[in-house]
């Protein structure tokens, strides 16, 4: 039952019901009495953002996510997700306010959660890949619901977590990678980026599936673009069979065969439809991309919001579909 049911069944107003669910106000002893009844029949539960689409106040959800043009602009495709449900929901009188981290600047998502503690915000959205940070950050969390998108993140207290299986994502990867090249005898596995839960797990499924026969398991950030062709141009002067990246970075490695006129004799399987992996899956510098829905993440990341404000229903965790594209299908 919801306060707008209690109301129209006590015959008060919405803020009557209000003033007597936290004891403050004039109200009249009968009324006060009439209330409480209902609420004891009913067996509900006060929900402070349910109490504040009631009285007609904005719910503010932070949103917690990487710099969006970082990572080919990858979070980009989750906060118009995000915005995208916003915009579906506008009646409920929902907002967001952006706070933006840099990932490759240590210490930055702990100084940027400590903001949420001067905001006014009922809920928030949080993108958990600063592993060590974020857990760290948690008690600052603790009065406010918080759901999770790109990345799960065993041990919190996460209203929601929306966000495909890595590890199976990885294992996906794999079969995709023996599907191309069965004769494979030398595969490398490189993840861009380090300390994050979802990368650390998509690495292990794949090395799984091989048994970890064959894999050579490779974590190297890149400070600038001029480092990034050094590493790239080593990895494949050791003739590789296939490289996987479990993050958004295969186009990096298909841009520099194609610049440098390489001949591609390595099966390469990436992740994420971002505009420029799409361009070189087409072209054929790489062979398979995983998709994790990004725009989808931050869509149903607002829906779990919703239906913990206007139901009361918890979605512990909507976990996004594998989707697997070749040339033939992007």
């Amino acid at each position: 039952m919801t306060i707008n049911e209690i109301a129209e069944k006590a015959g008060v107003s919405i803020g009557t019901v209000d003033r007597v669910i936290h004891n403050r106000g004039r109200v009249s002893p009968e009324t006060i009495s009439k209330v409480k009844k209902i609420i004891e029949d009913s067996g509900f539960t006060p929900n402070p953002l349910a109490r504040q689409l009631a009285l007609n106040k904005p719910v503010r959800i932070g949103v917690l996510l990487p710099k969006l043009k970082s990572d080919s602009a990858y979070w980009n495709l989750i906060y118009s997700g995000i915005q995208k449900a916003i915009d579906e929901l506008k009646l409920l009188a929902m907002e967001v306010c952006l706070i933006e981290f840099a990932r490759d600047k240590k210490g930055d998502f702990l100084l940027k959660a400590k903001e949420t503690e001067k905001a006014d915000f009922q809920a928030l959205i949080i993108a958990p890949i600063m592993a060590d940070e974020v857990k760290e950050s948690l008690h600052l969390f603790s009065n406010i619901p918080y759901v999770f998108v790109d990345s799960p993140l065993p041990g919190s207290q996460a209203l929601s977590t929306v966000a495909q299986n890595p590890y199976s994502g990885g294992l996906c990867a794999g079969r995709m990678m023996k599907l191309l090249s069965p004769a494979a005898k030398k595969i490398f596995c490189i993840q861009m980026h380090s300390g994050t839960y979802n990368l650390n797990e998509r690495a292990k499924g794949f090395s799984d599936f091989y048994n970890d026969k064959k894999i050579i398991n490779i974590t190297e950030n890149f400070s600038n673009h001029k480092s990034a062709e050094t590493f790239i141009k080593e990895i494949l002067s050791q003739k590789p069979d296939g490289i996987f990246l479990p993050d958004n970075s295969s186009y990096m490695f298909a841009r520099y065969c194609k610049e440098n006129h390489i001949e591609k004799n390595f099966s390469l399987v990436g992740y994420d439809l971002m505009k420029e992996n799409k361009k070189f899956l087409k072209e054929g510098f790489i062979d398979c991309l995983l998709s994790q829905g990004a725009e989808e993440q931050g869509y149903e990341a607002v829906k779990s919001i919703y239906q913990k404000i206007i139901n009361g229903n918890v979605i512990k965790s909507i976990s996004m579909p594998i989707t697997i594209y070749f040339k033939e299908n992007i």
